[in-house]
């Protein structure tokens, strides 16, 4: 059976399979849901940290720029889906006020390669 791509319910576990898009966070699976855990948010086609420690836990690791940090899927993997910032493209996604092909031609639009 192929795989598929899929939109996760908060909670999940991420993986390069998931469908995520603007605004989607995540938090360490080790942390607490707070907003002092490492939390990092979807940018366009990167994950950007959301907390300070976020970003030391990546530069600890000798993982992004310190300029202007980017990390990759594959950084993420594991971490947790929490709820979206109100407003953002994810949170409208998951509330169901747009669909997710919606939201990923604005993406392209937004963002073209």
């Amino acid at each position: 059976m192929p795989e598929q791509n899929l939109i996760a319910p908060l909670g999940a576990a991420f993986s390069t399979r998931l469908i995520c898009t603007a605004g989607d966070r995540l938090i360490h699976p080790a942390d607490n849901n707070n907003e002092l855990a490492r939390i990092v948010t979807r940018w366009s086609r990167v994950w950007v940290p959301e907390t300070w420690a976020a970003r030391q836990y990546f530069t600890a690791l000798g993982i992004g720029d310190d300029e202007n940090p980017r990390y990759t899927d594959e950084h993420v993997v594991g971490w947790l889906l929490i709820q979206p910032r109100p407003d953002s493209l994810a949170w409208r996604v998951r509330t169901g006020a747009i669909d997710i092909t919606t939201a990923l031609t604005a993406e392209a639009e937004a963002w073209p390669d």
